[in-house]
């Protein structure tokens, strides 16, 4: 299936890329990169409230996004085989419902966690991970090397990101210079 341009301009996001780069203040990345970002009701609650409560900066920023609109919050009804499938794998309804929404849409699925991401795999699905996002973005000329080098550095402040990752990241980002 064709993805239209609606579709290739965007995407369905699960919550730690959103919390990674709302915290390295890289948050407009994605709104440049995707156009819009699709959310379950699951994963507002997760970041936004529940970020809220805890006090968390990243919540009110993500929440700015959602009231001015791009990011936007939908109802997903889980199906049950689906479901059932997702838990074998060691994964949360709201990553699954993330997985479901981009495998029925053929949207981009970003997801940080390894096991939703072996998942979507699985199913062909496209995924984006907080670091491919990143990418992404300096090879679509969204941000330059130097800021992208400078965002992962924020990144590396806030996630978890193995000294050899971190190498392979900013090699593949010095390259697109």
């Amino acid at each position: 299936m064709k993805k239209s341009q609606a579709q290739q301009r965007q995407a369905i996001s699960n919550a730690g890329p959103l919390i990674h780069l709302a915290k390295a203040n890289a948050l407009q990345i994605l709104q440049t990169l995707y156009h819009s970002i699709l959310i379950p009701e699951e994963v507002k609650t997760e970041i936004v409230e529940k970020g809220k409560e805890k006090g968390h900066s990243d919540a009110l920023e993500i929440e700015k996004a959602i009231q001015q609109g791009w990011i936007k919050t939908i109802q997903i009804k889980l199906n049950p085989d689906f479901q059932k499938a997702a838990k074998t794998a060691g994964i949360r309804n709201a990553e699954a419902s993330v997985i479901q929404y981009a495998y029925e849409n053929n949207l981009t699925a970003l997801l940080d966690d390894e096991p939703a991401r072996i998942f979507a795999r699985t199913l062909n699905i496209t995924i984006r991970g907080t670091l491919g996002i990143l990418i992404q973005a300096t090879k679509n000329n969204i941000i330059n090397s130097h800021e992208a080098i400078q965002t992962l550095d924020k990144l590396a402040e806030t996630m978890y990101i193995s000294a050899d990752l971190y190498k392979t990241v900013r090699k593949q980002i010095e390259k697109l210079t």
